[in-house]
């Protein structure tokens, strides 16, 4: 089948374009010498999760124990839950997966540490935890140094679970207004983790592990010893934020197929992809709408209703039925949106990937 043969919308994933991706961080990672635990949030599928640790890959990472649960079945046998866990629903189930596979944990509060402890001591078990620190996203996360020690000292005392690291997900960089300002915000991070990890261990408590994540700051060039994880997401497909960063447009591998649907303007195009399934999620620096549409660079997509997406065609030809394929500004929760993606090579469709962990929140 051809792509334009697609029924739309359509997720398309171009299968040399993703490997390419996988295969340059997995690079950049072997000459920073870190250990790569990819983020699945941006893919969500066993297929691509099988090509990460194949290109050498030491794990995967997961936002919810919900998504977890599925990956473990990609053949991976070590995943973090890079996120705080309190509820006791997803902590039992935890319990559960971590007698399967090597699960550890994210936390940044004594509250979490001990309901954790508690589930792993009536389970019989040891639980690996990673401290969350807080290096300037203002998300979650306690602040480095002293903060960090403090708790770190409480849960050394809990004898169900282990601290195995600390992390951090520095989003914040993403958000810098150039280069050179992103190369800062990343080095300034790295630096906060390299010197949380020595308190911490001159007070006795080990860090074998030192984790950061962001594909942004990933891809920096910015290489700080001390630290010993990544963990990016976005990098297998990248998006119009990455656009924004200078990634360039041939390194982009997932896509919407769109058709025009009405015309009924001289200067305005409606496509049959609305926010059900690009998401409303405006560019965060530089971008104009909401996808970058590919064969028309000078038009904008400047409105999104459930089903309707309006082009402001800004002189781009444009005939009712035509086809057109849109980078979306944040790729991951687009995919969530999607039950299977069609991968491509050229113009032929080779095969269709079902998205095994869409909708898992909890």
């Amino acid at each position: 089948m051809r792509i334009y043969d697609l029924p739309t919308p359509a997720a398309l994933v171009d299968l040399d374009i993703l490997q390419r991706n996988i295969q340059s961080m997995a690079d950049a990672a072997r000459r920073a010498g870190v250990r790569l635990r990819p983020h699945v949030k941006t893919h969500k599928m066993h297929a691509i999760a099988r090509m990460q640790l194949e290109a050498g890959a030491v794990g995967l990472t997961c936002a919810k124990v919900s998504e977890a649960e599925v990956m473990a079945a990609s053949g991976a046998r070590d995943i973090l839950i890079a996120y705080p866990v309190v509820g006791d629903w997803q902590i039992e189930r935890i319990v559960r997966l971590a007698r399967r596979v090597q699960v550890t944990v994210a936390f940044d509060s004594e509250f979490a540490a001990r309901k954790l402890n508690e589930a792993a001591r009536d389970a019989g078990l040891v639980l690996p935890l990673y401290l969350i620190v807080d290096t300037g996203n203002r998300r979650d996360g306690v602040l480095p140094g002293e903060p960090a020690l403090q708790l770190a000292k409480k849960v050394a005392a809990l004898p169900h679970v282990r601290l195995a690291g600390i992390m951090t997900h520095e989003g914040h960089v993403g958000r810098a207004r150039d280069e050179e300002e992103l190369k800062a915000a990343v080095a300034a991070a790295a630096r906060d983790m390299v010197a949380t990890a020595a308190l911490l261990r001159e007070s006795g408590i080990e860090v074998e592990q030192v984790s950061v994540g962001s594909t942004p700051a990933c891809k920096s060039g910015i290489v700080i010893d001390g630290i010993t994880e990544w963990r990016p997401g976005t990098y297998v497909f990248n998006d119009v934020n990455e656009l924004s960063r200078g990634t360039p447009l041939e390194n982009c591998a997932l896509s919407i197929l769109a058709t025009v649907v009405s015309h009924s303007a001289i200067d305005r195009a409606v496509i049959d992809a609305g926010s059900k399934t690009l998401t409303s999620e405006p560019a965060r620096r530089g971008g104009a709408g909401f996808g970058y549409i590919k064969e028309w660079p000078k038009a904008v997509l400047e409105r999104l209703y459930e089903e309707h997406g309006v082009v402001q065609l800004n002189g781009e030809a444009c005939e009712i039925g035509q086809r057109v394929t849109i980078i979306p500004n944040h790729v991951c929760p687009v995919v969530n949106l999607m039950e299977h993606v069609y991968v491509t090579r050229g113009d032929e469709v080779i095969d269709q990937w079902p998205v095994d962990a869409r909708g898992k929140i909890q």
